[in-house]
């Protein structure tokens, strides 16, 4: 045991040379604006952008849960009516009743409908590539944020054509002269099989008529 721990102090802690590791954050320094380039401050925060989306969806499932029990309740009114004297009387209140809040129903509903269409329009405008800089304004002009959806770019969009691009322009060089002679020995000796084989075939049918014909008049030589 004595002889264990004695060896443990000549063990040295390997640690990288200091120089490496400036190296290694230098490198991750340099790095960072590249990656910062590549993504433009958002438009609209998306923080609020996710809190307006909740929001509609929060006033759609209001205006189900209401239709829902406006028309379970008119299915209990209707039942009760006809306990009643006045049963289409009753009845046509009870659809009064349902209109209601049917049209509350709606109310919710198109408000949610215009929230949805403004987080669609400013996550749109969060995903262009070059936004307008009038849209960064408190108060941008009516129908620009339609206008920069319209004539505006998404990052994904000029990502394609930048590789469109970068391929039309590193397209295929033409070929070496040994590419071209290699090319062309090909070529040959792929016709000079082809050729080979023919003359083969032809060649045997030769035989096999020259053998059948022999044959036929090994017969009619016969007495």
């Amino acid at each position: 045991m004595k002889r264990f721990f004695a060896v443990l102090p000549a063990l040295k802690e390997t640690r990288p040379a200091p120089w490496v590791v400036a190296s290694a954050c230098l490198g991750l320094v340099s790095l960072a604006p590249v990656a910062m380039a590549q993504q433009a401050a958002p438009v609209f925060d998306p923080a609020v952008i996710e809190a307006r989306d909740q929001e509609a969806k929060a006033l759609k499932d209001e205006g189900k849960a209401i239709r829902s029990e406006a028309d379970t309740q008119l299915e209990i009114d209707t039942w009760n009516c006809y306990s009643k004297i006045l049963v289409n009387w009753c009845i046509d209140r009870a659809k009064e009743r349902r209109y209601e809040q049917r049209e509350k129903a709606r109310e919710l509903e198109a408000r949610a409908a215009v929230i949805d269409r403004e987080v669609r329009e400013r996550r749109l405008i969060n995903q262009l590539a070059n936004p307008p800089e009038e849209l960064r304004q408190p108060n941008p002009p009516d129908g620009a944020i339609k206008k920069a959806i319209d004539e505006g770019k998404t990052v994904k969009q000029v990502d394609q054509e930048r590789k469109v691009r970068e391929a039309e322009q590193s397209a295929k060089p033409l070929k070496s002269e040994a590419e071209i002679q290699a090319a062309s020995a090909e070529r040959d000796r792929k016709a000079a099989e082809k050729r080979a084989k023919r003359e083969a075939a032809e060649q045997q049918r030769a035989a096999e008529k020259a053998a059948y014909e022999a044959q036929q008049a090994a017969k009619n030589a016969k007495p």
